[in-house]
């Protein structure tokens, strides 16, 4: 691979089950820098097989050393970007897994991902196989199917399993979760709860016992994570984005209001963003599937 340059690789939507995308990146020779880890309303798994991931919270914590090393990432939802080192040299598998999919991918609910990074003591020895049988395959494919076999036989495991009822997730949840999703956050939280058949404050305290997030802020993760599928789709085919239609189109009030999210979720402006990001995203980077 040329020095200087990045690869992104992406496989075709539903290609690995319980996962909306999964994507390989290459990078070599490209300048280090520090990227953000961006909010969203899935999961982030990655397989890093050219030295490990490095990242913090803040950037205060990162250039102080206060970091989390892993080759292995699991990292739950979070409001607030993680701080990534982004090394000159870079390889592994990363893939957007669906939180309803956490229990019978990883055996814990989601609200037990608390780390930017990493969570060795959920991660498992398959994990841990799969990590070093991706290192080792010839190329994208053959590391796509493998991460897809991973992910199928926890799914068939799961559908064959009889979990006690303290294992499995309460269906009036994932019911919740679902009706935020369909509506890309565009919901106001009592309805939700009207539909599911609990009061606003049991759908909280239940809601964020499964996925540690509350309802307001998983629907405020789905409409900010739709805006920037949205930004990048523009910019990837090179146009600039117009940020007020993006905001009407995906349940602002206005273009302040979806500046002020990003402001919140990524502590910087949507165009600082695009600026800083802009290479990656022409790239293939920051690909969103949406249901």
């Amino acid at each position: 691979m040329p020095s200087g340059q990045l690869e992104f690789t992406t496989t075709p939507p539903g290609s690995v089950p319980g996962a909306s995308s999964c994507v390989g990146y290459r990078a070599a020779g490209v300048e280090p820098g520090t990227h953000l880890g961006v909010p969203s309303a899935s999961l982030t798994f990655i397989l890093s097989v050219d030295g490990p991931v490095v990242g913090a919270w803040s950037g205060d914590d990162l250039a102080a050393g206060r970091v989390s090393t892993s080759d292995i990432v699991l990292s739950g939802l979070h409001t607030g970007a993680a701080h990534i080192v982004q090394p000159s040299r870079q390889e592994g598998v990363q893939l957007a897994v669906d939180p309803l999919a956490c229990r019978a991918v990883f055996g814990v609910p989601v609200a037990e991902l608390t780390g930017p990074i990493s969570m060795p003591e959920v991660l498992g020895r398959r994990d841990h196989e799969l990590w070093e049988r991706v290192g080792d395959a010839a190329g994208w494919e053959q590391r796509f199917a493998l991460v897809a076999d991973r992910f199928r036989a926890a799914a068939a495991n799961a559908e064959h399993s009889t979990l006690a009822p303290g294992r499995r997730a309460r269906t009036d949840v994932v019911a919740a979760w679902r009706i935020l999703r369909t509506r890309r956050g565009a919901i106001a939280v009592e309805s939700v709860a009207q539909r599911v058949a609990l009061s606003p404050r049991q759908l909280r305290t239940e809601f964020t016992r499964e996925f540690g997030v509350t309802p307001k802020q998983a629907a405020r993760l789905m409409r900010f994570e739709h805006a920037l599928g949205r930004i990048t789709a523009a910019v990837r085919a090179g146009r600039t984005p117009s940020l007020a239609g993006v905001a009407a189109d995906c349940g602002y009030a206005d273009h302040a209001h979806l500046t002020r999210e990003v402001g919140a979720f990524l502590g910087v402006t949507p165009t600082e963003w695009i600026a800083a990001e802009r290479r990656n995203i022409q790239a293939g980077g920051h690909t969103y599937h949406e249901d």
